[in-house]
């Protein structure tokens, strides 16, 4: 049975970071209006309401937004709410400097005073180490308790950090029974459900359904699944061809270049196009995905479906030895023994061959060890 390597898909590399449903800066926006909107319509606004929303008016004047904020402050020596406010400006540095340290140490002070959603933020900079250090253990007891109280988003985080430490049964246990599951949590759920190799058609299934919400990485991890005949499914290269061009559309760079390798095998399905799939992968390139520039070079040398351009292949043989590409350097050795396009070139051939061997490729090291 042939896996993948998950953790290489799911792309958490930083839990507010991501592109989906954590983007910390836009639902911080959201949560800010909320202290407002939370008022109730038959009291008079309160003091910290009167300030946030004088702060958050466009037409405040300099010197009156400085004596607002100077208000909030004072109200954030007691006040949970006027913590948070705080904290989340100090977080986007937008009408005030930016200062995480100071963000996250106000949304500790108003977490411990019980407040939702600063539990929450205080948790995400926990997880991602942003204004001190990674601490998951305290980053858990404040999201169990906000999961503990159905809030989604921590539901979800607390699955990250155990996803993270490779704990899978205990996001399977935290999330399989979770009714109010969106489709970030499910895919959760179903990696964890793959990476222990168990509930496959659940995994799908779960897949399924966040692709179908647009959930961009479900899309990237069923094209490959159903690319490759992973987990025992089988190939579909129509469906795979569906889900990596919705996942593309997303510029998504993972998917740019899997989707170019399944074109490239199938061309039929880019109406034989091939300018299509070097498109895709010069765009995977172009967004730091490195295995696009070896693919864009062996194109261009092998010279089958394109036009043979050494001068290309060189030029991308060098962008993925840049990399570290053992193979790109291999390849640049042979292209300047046999003068391929270029002057033939004993001292450049040894030195990417020398550069090969140094990173590790067998037959550079045997070619080498046999003319010592």
């Amino acid at each position: 049975m042939k896996r993948l390597i998950l953790s290489s898909l799911i792309i958490l590399t930083s839990c507010s970071a991501e592109n989906t449903f954590l983007q910390t800066n836009s639902n911080i926006d959201t949560n800010k209006q909320n202290l407002i909107s939370s008022q109730n319509k038959d009291q008079q606004p309160s003091p910290l309401t009167i300030a946030i929303l004088a702060i958050e008016d466009k037409n405040t004047s300099v010197s009156q937004r400085k004596l607002y904020l100077d208000k909030i402050i004072s109200y954030a020596r007691d006040d949970p709410d006027a913590m948070f406010y705080l904290a989340a400006l100090y977080e986007e540095g937008k009408l005030i400097p930016l200062s995480e340290d100071k963000a996250r140490s106000l949304y500790k002070q108003a977490a411990e005073k019980d407040h939702l959603l600063s539990r929450y933020y205080y948790a995400l900079m926990l997880i991602d180490g942003r204004g001190g250090d990674i601490d998951y253990k305290e980053a858990e007891s404040y999201l169990i308790i906000n999961h503990e109280n159905q809030h989604i988003p921590s539901s979800y985080s607390l699955g990250y950090i155990y996803f993270r430490q490779q704990q899978h049964l205990k996001v399977i246990e935290l999330l399989k029974n979770n009714k109010n599951n969106n489709e970030y949590s499910n895919h959760l759920l179903a990696i964890s459900y793959l990476e222990l190799n168990r509930n496959i058609s659940q995994a799908i299934n779960l897949l399924q359904q966040s692709a179908e919400k647009g959930h961009q990485y479900s899309h990237l991890l069923l094209g490959d699944i159903y690319h490759h005949g992973l987990y025992d499914v089988p190939i579909d290269t129509k469906k795979s061809f569906t889900h990596l061009k919705t996942a593309a559309e997303n510029e998504l760079p993972e998917a740019l270049f899997d989707l170019a390798i399944l074109s490239i095998d199938n061309l039929e399905l880019i109406d034989n196009d091939i300018n299509i799939a070097i498109n895709n992968l010069k765009s995977a390139d172009e967004k730091g995905y490195p295995a696009a520039s070896f693919e864009l070079a062996k194109l261009y040398d092998q010279g089958e479906l394109i036009k043979q351009d050494f001068n290309e292949a060189i030029y991308w043989y060098k962008k993925s030895a840049s990399h570290g590409n053992n193979k790109a350097m291999y390849n640049l050795a042979s292209i300047y023994i046999n003068g391929d396009g270029v002057n033939s070139s004993i001292s450049q051939a040894e030195y990417w061959l020398k550069k090969s061997a140094l990173k590790g490729n067998k037959r550079a090291i045997n070619i080498l060890s046999n003319n010592n």
